[in-house]
């Protein structure tokens, strides 16, 4: 699976250091860093990125927003801004240009990382897999019993046995397995979609659960080990309807 290749646009010398080195360390490939629009521009036609950061202010020459324009104009590509500056003048003109993203400095490398794989999956979410290659890289796709997902740069596959709740949280959904959980741009309904499995169930407005998992049904909510997950009202009777009682 290709990593994840990012153009760095920032004109302060250690910040873009420090940003390489972070996004490094993440394990993606930085694949230019430029201190001026201009230049920006050449680096992504040269190496087509999954991704830019772009700082606002870049002294001479058009700032951020500006290259932001150009880039959606001319070569679209999502980009996120790392700036220290969010008063409302700023973000009135941060908004035009739809960014990905915003990381207000000083950034930690967590933010960091979830802005980017954030970006990501929303830029792989507006992608209709039915017309893409079957090369593409950028889509969660299902495949059989497994879902690929978007993880530190690349896709891994994911067992759906091993998908024993889903939670929701606004335009995010938490994917959780029995060693790790995995955070995704989607809602649960097309989650639940894209899973198309017999065994997983909306048992909540914002949960779905794996039934072969569920250890115990009580008023108003299951468990699945210690794990209490609620049922909503309006799911209960489709939910009794599918478990076997004595």
């Amino acid at each position: 699976m290709n990593a994840v290749h990012i153009i760095v646009v920032e004109d302060e010398p250690l910040i873009a250091e420090d940003l390489r080195a972070h996004l490094e360390e993440l394990g993606y490939i930085v694949c230019a860093v430029c201190d001026n629009a201009l230049d920006a521009m050449s680096e992504l036609i040269a190496h087509k990125p999954d991704l830019l950061l772009l700082d606002i202010n870049l002294g001479n020459g058009a700032d951020g927003v500006q290259l932001a324009a150009s880039v959606n104009a001319k070569h679209p590509t999502p980009f996120i801004f790392v700036t220290s500056h969010a008063d409302k003048a700023t973000l009135d003109r941060v908004k035009e240009v739809r960014p990905a993203g915003f990381i207000i400095k000083p950034f930690d490398e967590n933010d960091l990382h979830t802005q980017i794989e954030v970006a990501l999956a929303r830029t792989a979410g507006k992608l209709d897999v039915t017309t893409q290659p079957e090369t593409a890289q950028r889509s969660d796709f299902v495949i059989a019993d497994s879902i690929f997902v978007r993880d530190k740069g690349r896709l891994v596959k994911v067992p759906l046995a091993e998908i024993r709740v889903a939670e929701a949280d606004d335009n995010y959904v938490t994917l959780f397995t029995p060693t790790k959980k995995y955070v995704i741009t989607s809602t649960l309904a097309s989650v639940e979609e894209k899973l198309n499995s017999p065994h997983h169930m909306r048992v909540h407005r914002s949960y779905l659960v794996d039934l072969r998992k569920v250890t115990a049904v009580e008023d108003g909510c299951v468990r699945i080990g210690t794990e209490i997950i609620p049922v909503g009202k309006t799911y209960k009777e489709a939910l009794m309807a599918r478990i076997r009682t004595l």
